[in-house]
């Protein structure tokens, strides 16, 4: 049981390390160049922030077997829900890849 949650969990951090350079590039990119917000950039967003919240969701099944919890994944998750969250709420595209990839960058350096 331990390995099988150890090999789910380096691939679910292989794969969320993956989307979240993907989108800090991205949306630093686009913020520079001064790009439309578009429906895949927000697609994009989500399934970051899905994988990050399965990444999570691994950790608390971890402190239930093994009595380790890692915090740092949960402190990842909520700076990037709260990067997807703070996103929505404003309309202009250059804020919104402002605060993606200001959020997302931090989330990325706390998950290295």
């Amino acid at each position: 049981m331990n390995d099988i949650l150890y090999n789910i969990d380096s691939l679910l951090k292989y794969i969320s390390f993956t989307f979240l350079i993907y989108c800090t590039l991205t949306y630093g990119y686009k913020l520079l160049a001064k790009k439309k917000y578009s429906i895949i950039d927000f697609r994009i967003s989500i399934m970051t922030l899905i994988f990050v919240f399965f990444k999570f969701s691994l950790s608390l099944l971890w402190f239930y077997n093994d009595m380790k919890f890692n915090i740092k994944n949960f402190i990842v998750f909520l700076i990037i829900l709260l990067g997807f969250y703070s996103h929505n709420k404003v309309t202009e595209p250059r804020k919104k890849f402002l605060r993606l990839f200001s959020l997302y960058f931090i989330g990325l350096l706390l998950m290295i």
